[in-house]
């Protein structure tokens, strides 16, 4: 998997999210295309006022939020560059199914 830290992170409208990553490619995506709301962690981004409050974690490359949910640098970095995640010549995640991407 592609290790790229992300360096900066914008909230717009309708829970989309604009990217930077560490090589300098950066875009926007839809959170809720690929993220449900409804679990533990996750249940708080729901209010648009939560989901801005989004940060980078620095040491770690990553954003978070304040409750500590915190999506994996690679698999945004995938979900942005529209690209699949190969692990041992296995499609493991695919942004094209949306909320279904982990096969």
């Amino acid at each position: 998997m592609n290790n790229q830290k992300i360096i900066d992170v914008k909230t717009f409208p309708g829970k989309t999210l604009w990217l930077k990553f560490q090589d300098g490619f950066e875009g926007t995506f839809c959170f809720t295309d690929f993220f449900e709301l409804n679990k533990d962690l996750s249940k708080k981004l729901q209010d648009d006022s939560y989901f801005s409050q989004v940060t980078i974690n620095h040491d770690f490359g990553c954003i978070e939020w304040p409750n500590g949910y915190d999506p994996s640098p690679e698999v945004l970095y995938a979900i942005v560059r529209n690209q699949k995640i190969i692990i041992s010549n296995k499609v493991v995640f695919d942004p094209s199914l949306g909320k279904n991407a982990w096969l």
